[in-house]
């Protein structure tokens, strides 16, 4: 029996961290059991994406875990003009909309204009224009059950913002994303930093690419002060890590926030749990180097996640000779390539920009058969695996940048 087109569904996005977005919402919708379909209309960098997804039950599975998208719409019409979005709207089952206007219902109609202020006699002639449909509930601005929404895309100049919208939107609210957990878990307020503890937004990107669910196991090995075990554990999986910093793992020696000398006696990746109510997730963290093997072969862990050190807030440390570790770095990452390993594969990889010439990257990388004997240096034969020169290269190409700069400023101000 042939199924009919899936529901169609209008996704907001955040304007920021953009290379992130898609990827994330593949990983989700792959993760509530849904597939991303090459008949979804994107368009990279705007805010507004029409989805093809089964259900709205999907639909508010995926909002749970977002932090790239802002909200979601079940999807009425869409035009290019006034009169095409007015339109659409006429010819969408009537059928579909019933449930949501009968008489004994309550709703209000909101506006969201991209790029563009619209005054408020303007935003109620949009509203005006839509008495055609069939609201025969009553209006409550306080707690409507059912809120609709004219969103409007002005495109992305803000130097040059046309008079109508390039794309118009009209759709019934579903959900909310998680934007909120950026600041909830801001690393300005939490208890134990250092210098490279990573940002809220980054870390639950990371968890989400990540797929990680309730009652997995997550493994960080540059566990620093456990800012991507918060954002796993807060979507209930059981998290762990290594570091080679002593002082970090257990909390001790200099503090990194300003105007305090000392990490106080529970400064701590566990107390940091604490502090959001995830303690119960915490397994432990060791002090280990990371390029040494000390877990036993076997399944251990349903996802590793974590931002390896690269050198720039806290210089790279491995354990062993100077002599070995020249031997060991000989080959490995440059600039113009992605790691590879033959049990895994790649699922996306991407860049942001950091200055004018340094960025960093987030690979996301599914394991797809089991570890052999055979597959230990399977990586190294790749000719695409040039000479790496040195373990803090990135440092120092980093540093030769804003030396640069200074030398360049310093001899203009001579002129």
């Amino acid at each position: 029996m042939a199924r009919g087109p899936l529901p169609r569904y209008l996704l907001l996005l955040a304007q920021k961290n953009l290379e992130f977005r898609l990827p994330e919402i593949k990983s989700l919708l792959s993760l509530c059991g849904g597939q991303f379909s090459s008949q979804q209309e994107i368009r990279i960098n705007s805010p507004f994406w029409i989805l093809n997804i089964p259900s709205e039950e999907m639909a508010r599975e995926l909002m749970k875990r977002t932090v790239c998208a802002k909200s979601i719409f079940e999807l009425w019409g869409q035009g290019k003009s006034a009169e095409e979005l007015y339109t659409s709207l006429k010819n969408y089952p009537m059928e579909k909309m019933v449930p949501y206007l009968h008489s004994n219902s309550t709703y209000k109609i909101c506006i969201h204009a991209f790029n563009k202020t619209l005054t408020q006699e303007e935003k109620i002639k949009r509203i005006d224009a839509l008495e055609f449909l069939p609201f025969d509930g009553k209006v409550n601005l306080k707690k409507p059950e059912h809120i609709f929404w004219i969103l409007e895309d002005y495109g992305m100049d803000p130097n040059n913002i046309p008079e109508e919208p390039l794309h118009s939107y009209f759709g019934r609210w579903i959900a909310d994303g998680q934007r909120e957990l950026i600041e909830s878990y801001s690393v300005k307020r939490r208890h134990f930093i250092g210098n490279t503890s990573m940002d809220a937004c980054l870390s639950f990107i990371m968890a989400n690419h990540g797929r990680v669910k309730a009652n997995d196991v997550v493994f960080d090995p540059f566990v620093g002060t456990g800012g991507l075990l918060i954002s796993s554990a807060h979507f209930g999986a059981y998290v762990c890590g290594t570091d080679i910093d002593y002082n970090t793992v257990h909390g001790l020696g200099k503090a990194s926030r300003k105007n305090q000398k000392w990490r106080g006696p529970d400064e701590n990746i566990r107390a940091n749990l604490r502090q959001y109510g995830l303690e119960k997730y915490y397994l432990d963290a060791l002090v280990s180097d990371a390029s040494t093997p000390i877990w036993r072969k076997g399944m251990l862990f349903d996802a590793i996640i974590t931002d390896p050190p690269y050198g720039i807030r806290e210089a790279t440390r491995r354990t062993g000779s100077q002599k070995e570790i020249v031997k060991a770095t000989e080959r490995g990452y440059t600039e113009k390539i992605i790691p590879w390993h033959p049990c895994l594969k790649l699922i996306s990889n991407c860049e942001q920009m950091l200055s004018s010439h340094t960025s960093r990257r987030l690979i996301t990388m599914e394991k797809v058969k089991e570890f052999e004997d055979k597959d230990q240096y399977s990586h190294l034969l790749d000719c695409q695996y040039l000479l790496y020169k040195g373990h803090n290269s990135f440092r120092e190409k980093y540093f030769s940048g804003v030396t640069k700069r200074i030398a360049k400023e310093e001899k203009d101000n001579q002129k």
